[in-house]
Parts: structure tokens; sequence; C-alpha cells
């Protein structure tokens, strides 16, 4: 068969465009396999990827947790660990769903000369090879952290019930465990303004309001400064202290050898404080040249102890214990304890000492009884400092440098008839303890006294509640007593009164990721 030459030309052009398709087919096909290799390499990265952040992040969980339950042993221990050797809190590795983590408990080096202990709680979650570490470092919890604080809300003179009402104010953290089944009482008639200007935290579950319980935020800020929010009930209660065994300890400087015969005792020698063995008379004045004198008075005797932050030395003059040192070139560590009732209490607290890096020595004063034997502290007078710190201001102005520190421990700190219509008391109290049947901070007199009012810039911590004055819970008017105008120092919770007592419980000072 022959084929014309047109035919045949139409023939080889049809050939062409087949290989030209085919060609094209063949590219695009090689061009779809590189990027379908190329997604599946990236996928492939992107799991992997995937797969490694998800190992880091259960590692991270892994320590997080363990560095918490490490914390959980460290508050659980009847006492701080006492030494400086590390702790391991679980005794090696746990595992957990595939991985591990390690915990080690370092106690501070300051630990060994320090009241507050500290610790840095280090701990290390594995999981298939991904490692990650976190840091948490806790100090012990003093009561200087609240403003005011109770155990049981009934009054330690009438089993009563004691309320709060419109225009006191607490400018600071409060705390009741209500204990006995007593309750936090609240009259807000008449109120314009927050009576709390901090948080209100409460072991119980429930608040008695009168006129009745707040319904709007609008009812709630006249009595708490952030309104619903500013309270929350069921919290784990915490206990007072047993004993003051660690402020007589600490006055004396030692657990052994105490006097028996009556008398005044600068210990400074052997990094103690001032001891008192008896009832005695205490006041606080300042020298010429702002130092602190102190002036303790037993029966017709009195000893004055002047503090020279400046030389680091202390004088004594009049009748001493013996044993006791007489001048000498080193300051008391700023506990006085009392055997027995400190029968009048006033006077004024002197300046720290400072410079523009901070303060260089610290006028800083815990007054403690023995409150398991039922020894008080009784107010003859304001107990006030020389500079007054301002809380508004930064910790480096130099009214919150100057101003001095003040603790009462007792088993109750009484406000006698003696003290002025408006009191001034720059403290934080701590009246009662864990085995006393009772302990509060109260005025004498209190339904009968003129009406005034107490300022205390501080705090105020209490067995049961202690009465200070008495108002008409109709209108919300004082009727008698003093009005309670409470201020609280922020200063007392990170650097409280040597050897106040804490709460048996640790604050967060940092936390972070660790990556050594």
């Amino acid at each position: 068969m022959s084929l014309s030459r047109q035919h045949i030309h139409s023939l080889s052009h049809s050939r062409g465009d087949r290989g030209a398709i085919l060609l094209v087919v063949v590219v695009a096909m090689f061009v779809v396999a590189a990027a379908t290799a190329g997604v599946l390499m990236v996928t492939s990265q992107a799991i992997h990827l995937n797969g490694s952040q998800q190992q880091r992040a259960i590692a991270f969980n892994l320590a997080e947790s363990g560095a918490e339950y490490g914390y959980q042993v460290l508050r659980d221990m009847s006492t701080p660990p006492a030494t400086l050797t590390p702790l391991d809190p679980f005794g090696g590795a746990v595992a957990v769903d595939g991985g591990t983590y390690q915990a080690t408990i370092y106690p501070d080096a300051s630990n060994l000369t320090v009241f507050l202990k500290k610790y840095q709680i280090v701990c290390t979650g594995t999981f298939k090879g991904a490692t990650k570490k976190v840091e948490l470092v806790v100090q012990q919890a003093s009561f200087g952290r609240y403003a005011y604080f109770t155990d049981k809300e009934t009054s330690s003179i009438s089993g009563g019930a004691i309320w709060w009402r419109a225009g006191e104010t607490v400018d600071g953290p409060v705390h009741s465990n209500n204990k006995d089944n007593s309750n936090f009482n609240i009259n807000y008639n008449g109120s314009n303004a927050p009576i709390f200007k901090d948080v209100v935290t409460a072991a119980g579950n429930t608040i008695n309001y009168t006129p009745s319980r707040p319904t709007t935020e609008t009812t709630f800020r006249k009595i708490f400064s952030d309104g619903s929010k500013g309270y929350k009930l069921s919290v784990p209660a915490i206990e007072l202290p047993s004993t003051t065994e660690a402020q007589k300890n600490a006055a004396w400087g030692s657990s052994a050898g105490f006097p028996n015969t009556n008398g005044v005792y600068l210990r400074a020698s052997v990094n103690g404080g001032i001891y008192i063995r008896g009832d005695a008379a205490i006041q606080f004045t300042l020298d010429a040249s702002g130092n602190q004198k102190i002036l303790i008075t037993q029966e017709n005797n009195t000893t004055t102890i002047t503090v020279l932050l400046g030389s680091s030395s202390t004088t004594l003059s009049g009748v001493k214990g013996t044993g006791s040192d007489g001048n000498i070139s080193k300051l008391p560590d700023g506990v006085i304890y009392c055997t027995g009732n400190i029968t009048s209490l006033q006077g004024e607290i002197a300046d720290n000492t400072y410079n523009s890096s901070g303060i260089t020595k610290r006028s800083a004063y815990t007054i403690a009884t023995d409150v398991n034997a039922g020894k008080d502290i009784t107010l003859t007078g304001s107990l006030y400092y020389h500079t007054k710190p301002d809380k508004t201001k930064d910790a480096s102005d130099t009214s919150n440098l100057a101003a001095g520190t003040m603790g009462l421990v007792a088993e109750s700190t009484i406000i006698s008839t003696a003290c002025p219509t408006n009191m001034r008391l720059d403290a934080v109290t701590l009246s009662g303890g864990q085995n006393t049947t009772s302990g509060s901070f109260y005025a004498q007199s209190y339904n009968s006294r003129s009406i005034g009012t107490l300022s205390l810039l501080g705090g105020i911590i209490q067995k049961d509640r202690g009465p200070v004055g008495t108002f008409n819970s109709g209108t919300g008017q004082t009727t008698s007593g003093y009005v309670k105008n409470y201020v609280y120092d922020p200063r007392l919770a990170a650097c409280p009164p040597p050897f106040f007592p804490t709460t048996g419980q640790y604050e967060r000072l940092s936390w972070r990721i660790r990556t050594d």
C-alpha cells in the first residue's frame, strides 16, 4: 500500500506530538515525585520535631511536679532540717509513666545563723532522652506576714461573737482559723469605704454579714477593696506556735543553764539577748544621740541597757544578775525574754543605722514572755518607732531604712486604762499559743472607757478575739473604747523582728528553669 507524501508527513507529525506529550508527562511525574519526597521529608522532620518538643514538655512537667512534691515533703516535716546536708526527699529517682523525676533539697548556707530557714529545691525530670531542671526557693513564713490573725472569733472575755464594723480599716492580710465553730462576723451598716483593703482568708466556709449577705459588687466593695474576690473561704488552718522556747533560748544564748534567781541578764557575749527572771516593767527611750535605752525595773531596782549601734557595743548600769555582761563590745540579738509578766511596757524605738546601700544594723526587738505559763504584756502607753515607715514609698526611702522593728509575744497583750485615748502601737503582736486555753489582744474597760482611735502599725495575731471597744449595731457608731485603724507593715513579712514565731509554713521566694 502506497502512502502519499502528505499522509506520511501527517503521521510523522502525530508521532512527534505524542513524544512531546510523553516527555511532559514524565517531567511532571518527576516534579510530583520530587515534591512528594520533599513533603514527606518535611513531614518527617515535623513529626520528629513535634516528638522532641513533646518529650521536652513531659520532662518539664515531671521536673515541676517533682519540685512541688519535694516542697510538700519539706512542709510536712515537724521541724525544718537543721543541717546544711542536702536532702533526698524521695530516696532516689521516681518513675512516672515512662519518665522519672529526682529532687534534692539544699539548705541555704545562712540557715546556721538565721531564724527563718531558707531552702532550694532542685528537681530534674527525664523522658525518653529529654531532660529539664527547675528550681524552687522557699523560706519559713513568719506570723509577721499578717495584719490580723485569729484562731477563733469569739471574745476572750464574754465568750460572744466580736464583729468588724463599718469605719474600721485593716490594711493588710487577714486570716481566721474559725476554731470551735466560730464564724467571721462583719457589720457593714453605714459603710462608705471598704473595711478590708487586702485579702481575707478563713478556714470556715461562711461569713456572717449584717444587715445581709452582699449580692452585688457594689455592696461587696463596701466591705472588701477587691469586692467579691476579696475573700477566700475553706483554706487550711494555720496553727499557732506551741511554745516560746525558741525566744527563751535566743535571749539566754543557750538552751541550758538558766538562772534561778530573779534579775536582769545581758547575754550579748554568748550571742544572746536580754533575759529577765521575774516580773518586770520595761520602758524604751532614746539618749541625746538617738541610741536605744532600755529601762528594766524590778521592784525598786532599775537596770539601764544602752544599745550603741554605731559602735556595735552595749552598756549596762544598775543592778544585774550574776553572770550578766556589763559593758561589752557586742550587740544583743534583739530578743528580750521575761519569765514573768511584763507589768508595764511603753516607749520609743530607735532608728536603724543605714547608708545608701541599705540598712547596716537593725534596731529590732522581740519581747516575749512564758506564754504557756500564762504570762502577759501590759501596755501602759504608746509604743512607737522614732521614724515611722511608709509602705507607699520604695523600700530604699529614708523612712523605711530608718524605721525600727518591734514584736510582742505573750499569752495576752493588754491595753491598760493608763494608755492614752488615742493610742499608737507600732508592733506585730502574738497573743496565745497552741497549748493555751486563751490568749488575746484587748483593752481594759473596753465597754466604759472614752472613745478614741487605736492606730496600729504592724499586726495582731491572737488565740481568740479580744475586744477594744463597743458600737451600736444599728447605726455602726462607736459607743466606747477604740475605733480600729490597723495598718499593715509589709516589712515584717520579709524581715520580721528577731526570732518572731513562724507559721509552720513556707513562702515561695523564687522559681526558675535551670539550664545547667
